[in-house]
């Protein structure tokens, strides 16, 4: 029975345990009921959400006699989680323990890769070569990122608002996103002066990525909370203030976030190429002194300033309050509202969007060599170097040569698009793997989210050297480039999108005795599904470009040497032939992850919200 001197006021929670039982009996049946009814929901809370862990000491006296029952007290003490930063401190260790484990042991190999302790003391002898260079790189990658992130998400929202514009120019956001930076970043410094080049370079690598996240979340609100304001009177341009701005602001956040690195690194690529200042410059001049260890430290100094930008716009995402948005889950019907569970509606709805897929490019096109000619006008470009598209169209089918030039450029695209797809399967393969352990884990996350910010901001075109020499130049140096490039994009997408998914149809899993491995694949991996696409198509251009990195520093093969080779030898129509392909394959390939994320999303995924 209950001991009446347990009281639920008591600090600690006090559970009777009644023991019935003799003095003969070897295994007493024990009863356990509750005094405070309190105590056991915020210990099973505490325990769901793995915050805190409860802890209990249980002390007992044997009966007196027969039938007679003794009260046993047992507190429950629940203890504090332990902070948030404790979990990334210790990823950060482990990896400086790794690091150098690997430095003095497979890879000591002439000095290529130091110590720890020899890039602490390069970054307090060199710290203020360091800081100077640091603070003119972040200057120009915001500015830049500013510039880029603005274009973008304006344009996002009157291609939302207006879908015809949409299909026509989403295609030159692909083709801006697939520019192999490397191949034109030596162009852009030859005819422009002083950090514009590198603000471009930035400018470029960010808006295609926040284009297609702010699409995304303007796509994403609640269908019943547009029909209230809708029922309140409002129009498109009050359901956009008032729902979507604040729906898209997750997924905005998420592309911005995703920017920071990338605006760091373009910059620092542009500097590579063409600058008196900077953290690039400061890495050819140390590479060129043989000074590894200062290539090192410059970029850990790299590294950190794209993980500062990446954790200050978290915290304004932290701070930004968004709206609802739409309850994914399985859809039985299509976009036009037909069912698609069989047979000819999916087929006609498939052919629809080749159809229109095929005049938004026929629209594109016309819109790129429009401004192609207007550019190379306006900024009156030297000829010998700014090819325009009729330079182009007779390197590849007009001049004697046109045969060779285009056999050579095949075939370098093929081998770029083979390394490429391989690149794209690692990196989105890791990527999946860590963010389902990121979800289920938050200390897993804490510990290992530094280390992948990190690998992201890697700046490649310095490292890439250094890589080679502990990877080889075969296809494994190839794959890891590339697997870098598209690993933190695609684990940023596939971590918003897992934790996307339905708490009550979670719940419901859970209530119907699923664990969370069920939740995570019965819930949260449909719900992942527009992420995972969105990922794709952000992710497949950027394999091609890491790809074309990888080949134009490291190896003797492929698209990114035979342009490295066609700069060298002033062959600048050979360049800008190569680039135009290698953009035209970037876009059909863009074209069919999304007929593959129309097909899949109108069978599993979410409904999509009306637009008006």
């Amino acid at each position: 029975m209950t001991d009446p001197s347990a009281t639920p006021t008591s600090p600690a929670s006090w559970v009777s345990v009644s023991v019935p039982g003799a003095a003969t009996e070897p295994l007493p049946t024990v009863t356990v009921t509750a005094a405070a009814s309190t105590a056991t929901a915020a210990a099973s809370g505490s325990a769901r959400s793995g915050s805190a862990a409860a802890t209990a000491t249980v002390t007992a006296a044997a009966p007196a006699s027969p039938g007679a029952s003794t009260a046993v007290r047992r507190p429950v003490r629940v203890r504090r989680a332990r902070p948030a930063w404790t979990g990334g401190v210790a990823g950060v260790v482990g990896l400086v323990a790794v690091w150098w484990l690997l430095a003095v042991t497979l890879l000591d190999r002439g000095g290529v890769v130091p110590t720890p302790w020899e890039v602490a003391r390069a970054l307090w002898d060199d710290h203020e070569l360091l800081w100077h260079s640091a603070r003119a790189t972040v200057l120009t990658a915001t500015q830049g990122w500013l510039i880029g992130n603005g274009l973008a998400i304006g344009l996002a929202i009157v291609f939302f608002g207006v879908p015809v514009i949409e299909r026509a120019l989403l295609r030159i956001g692909v083709a801006s996103y697939c520019l192999p930076i490397i191949a034109i970043g030596p162009i852009l410094t030859t005819v422009f002066d002083g950090s514009t080049p590198q603000k471009a370079l930035a400018g470029i690598s960010v808006f295609f990525t926040t284009l297609v996240g702010t699409l995304l979340g303007l796509r994403a609100p609640d269908q019943a909370t547009l029909d209230v304001v809708r029922a309140s009177g409002g129009g498109v341009l009050a359901q956009m203030r008032f729902v979507r701005l604040r729906a898209a602001l997750p997924s905005t956040f998420a592309a911005l976030q995703i920017a920071a690195p990338a605006a760091i690194l373009s910059a620092i690529i542009g500097e590579f190429l063409g600058a008196d200042r900077g953290l690039g410059a400061a890495m050819v001049q140390a590479e060129q002194a043989l000074e590894v260890p200062r290539t090192w430290t410059l970029a850990l100094v790299a590294s950190a300033a794209a993980g500062l930008g990446y954790a200050v716009i978290g915290l304004a995402r932290l701070l930004v309050p968004s709206a609802p948005q739409r309850q994914p889950g399985r859809r039985p019907m299509s976009h036009a509202g037909t069912r698609v569970g069989r047979g000819r509606p999916l087929a006609r709805a498939v052919a629809t969007r080749i159809g229109r897929t095929l005049l938004s490019v026929v629209a594109s096109t016309a819109v790129i060599v429009g401004l192609w000619y207007a550019l190379i006008e306006a900024f009156e470009l030297n000829r010998l170097v700014a090819k325009d598209p009729q330079a182009v169209w007779q390197y590849l089918f007009s001049e004697p040569d046109a045969a060779e030039n285009r056999d050579l450029i095949l075939d370098g695209l093929w081998h770029t698009l083979s390394d490429a797809a391989l690149g794209y399967t690692a990196g989105t393969a890791a990527a999946l793997g860590v963010a389902i352990a990121f979800v289920l884990s938050r200390p897993v996350e804490q510990a290992l989210m530094p280390v992948a910010m990190m690998l992201r901001s890697v700046p490649l075109v310095a490292m890439t050297p250094l890589l080679i020499l502990v990877f080889g130049r075969g296809p494994l140096a190839v794959s890891v480039v590339t697997g870098i490039v598209v690993f933190f994009p695609s684990l940023v997408n596939l971590v918003v999108g897992l934790r996307s998914a339905p708490a009550a149809a979670a719940d419901l899993v859970i209530a119907h005795g699923g664990g969370p491995f069920t939740v995570l694949r019965r819930v949260a991996l449909p719900s992942a599904l527009p992420a995972l696409f969105v990922s794709a198509r952000t992710s497949v251009p950027g394999a091609v470009v890491g790809a074309l990195l990888a080949e134009w520093l490291a190896t003797s093969a492929g698209l990114g040497h035979l342009m490295q080779r066609a700069q060298q030898t002033f062959d600048y129509g050979g360049v800008w032939a190569s680039v135009v392909v290698i953009i035209a394959a970037s876009v059909v390939i863009y074209a069919v992850v999304g007929l593959l994320e129309a097909i899949v999303l109108v069978r599993y995924g979410p409904a999509p919200s009306r637009r008006g």
